[in-house]
Formats: C-alpha cells, sequence, structure tokens
C-alpha cells in the first residue's frame, strides 16, 4: 500500500512539472482545420518529455525520448497540417470545375438539380476549413471566404 502511494505521489508531482511546461509551450493553431493536428503535437511532446523523466527509471533505450519525438511532434504539427490546406484548396478548385460544367451542361441536358448547388456547397466546406482558430491568430487582410467565388 505504500509503495501505491509513493508512485501516486510521484506521478502527481511529475505532473506539477509536465502540465505546466507543456501548457506554456502550445502554440494554438492559426485555422480549425489545424487544431487535430496541433493536439497530435501535443500529444507526441507530452509523451518525449514523460520518457525524458521515466525513461532512466523504467529502463529504456536512451535514444527514445523527447530528442526522437520533438522532430515527429514539429512534423504533425506544420507540414502533415498542410494536407488539410491542400484538401480545402482542391475543393475550391473542384467547385469551379463543377460550376464550369453546370454551364456546358445545361446546355445540352437538364438536371434534377443544378450544378451550381453542388459548387457552392463545396466552396462552403473549403471555407469553413480555412476559418481562423480566434480572432487573434488571423489578423490583417486575411479573408478565406472573400477568396472563393
Amino acid at each position: 500500500m505504500k509503495k501505491l502511494i509513493s508512485i501516486g505521489v510521484a506521478l502527481a508531482l511529475l505532473t506539477m512539472v509536465v502540465v505546466p511546461g507543456a501548457v506554456a509551450a502550445y502554440d494554438t493553431p492559426p485555422t480549425y482545420s489545424k487544431v487535430p493536428f496541433a493536439i497530435i503535437q501535443s500529444g507526441l511532446e507530452l509523451v518525449g518529455n514523460l520518457l525524458d523523466i521515466l525513461g532512466p527509471e523504467l529502463g529504456l533505450p536512451a535514444w527514445l525520448d523527447s530528442g526522437l519525438m520533438d522532430p515527429i511532434a514539429e512534423w504533425a504539427g506544420g507540414p502533415l497540417s498542410w494536407t488539410v490546406d491542400m484538401l480545402a484548396w482542391g475543393l475550391s478548385l473542384g467547385g469551379d470545375v463543377i460550376e464550369a460544367l453546370d454551364t456546358i451542361i445545361s446546355a445540352v441536358a437538364t438536371l434534377p438539380f443544378p450544378l451550381g448547388d453542388v459548387a457552392g456547397i463545396l466552396d462552403t466546406v473549403a471555407c469553413g476549413l480555412m476559418m481562423c482558430w480566434s480572432a487573434t491568430n488571423c489578423t490583417g487582410d486575411f479573408d478565406p471566404c472573400g477568396l472563393l467565388p
């Protein structure tokens, strides 16, 4: 029982040391689409910090620490998160193509719904992906929805 209490106290002290550092190092993602990647990044950074502290105690190899986890975390929060930007760009481009097809197809056939509505939906989704996470992160002339037709 004493050992369980000691482990609990050690984990509580560890939490008091690690959590404030993780929160202080946290960067707010610029857009809503970046939030899941920011969560992954902060989780990997937390694992790296825990490995720094607990690795020697658990007998883990020396290379398994924040030196390994931090570059992976930075990649998840940076280049990997750019895939959503490319998705938004692709959706907007798809909306433009569908809108162009609407005029071509409507000259030849009658569809049960206008393709322009589909283009509008794609543009709305693209705009939503690029919306600012908070007012402080997107300042100046950043208006992702204004860029769309």
